[in-house]
């Protein structure tokens, strides 16, 4: 199964049919996936900080965890203030973002930026996250993705970060439920 699928309908398995978003290069096979799903609504936002206050708003009324995509780079950096605005108000929301490339990620290295708008938005959202982590390796996309949205829902409730490389979302794997 590709992995932005994967994606989606690891959402809808959690009763999650709404997500919000801004369209970037680095989220695209994200919001490809989307549109094969029915039961998902994808609701397209003027910006990402916009996205994010509206997913913000999502999880506030419907309980569930609000979720909003952003591209790498500056895209990923907009969600910033509404990802501290749950983390202020302990309201549960998944951020997902895409990311360059991991062959073209700068990991250690010690260079400004290798891939096009890369950003280590991991690291920049630590201190107003209950989780944030990039996933660089296909087997621990379901892990990561468990694990974000159960710190999400569960103790005080807050916001997480799911940093997912674009050769990992169009990446095929056998994940076993």
């Amino acid at each position: 199964m590709k992995i932005s699928d994967y994606i989606i309908e690891f959402l809808l398995q959690k009763e999650i049919n709404k997500v919000f978003g801004y369209i970037g290069g680095a989220v695209a096979h994200i919001y490809h996936s989307i549109d094969k799903y029915e039961d998902m609504e994808m609701i397209n936002c003027i910006n990402e900080q916009g996205a994010g206050f509206a997913a913000e708003g999502y999880a506030r009324v419907s309980g569930n965890s609000g979720v909003a995509f952003a591209t790498s780079g500056p895209g990923a950096t907009n969600l910033i203030t509404p990802i501290g605005s749950c983390y202020f108000d302990s309201v549960p929301t998944m951020f997902i973002t895409g990311q360059v490339n991991t062959y073209e990620y700068k990991y250690d290295r010690p260079v400004r930026q290798i891939g096009f708008q890369e950003t280590d938005i991991v690291s920049i959202v630590k201190p107003i996250v209950k989780y944030a982590v990039m996933v660089d390796d296909v087997n621990r996309v379901r892990y990561e993705l468990e694990k974000a949205h159960y710190l999400s829902q569960n103790g005080r409730k807050g916001p997480v970060l799911v940093d997912i490389p674009m050769d990992v979302q169009r990446s095929d794997a056998d994940i076993k439920e």
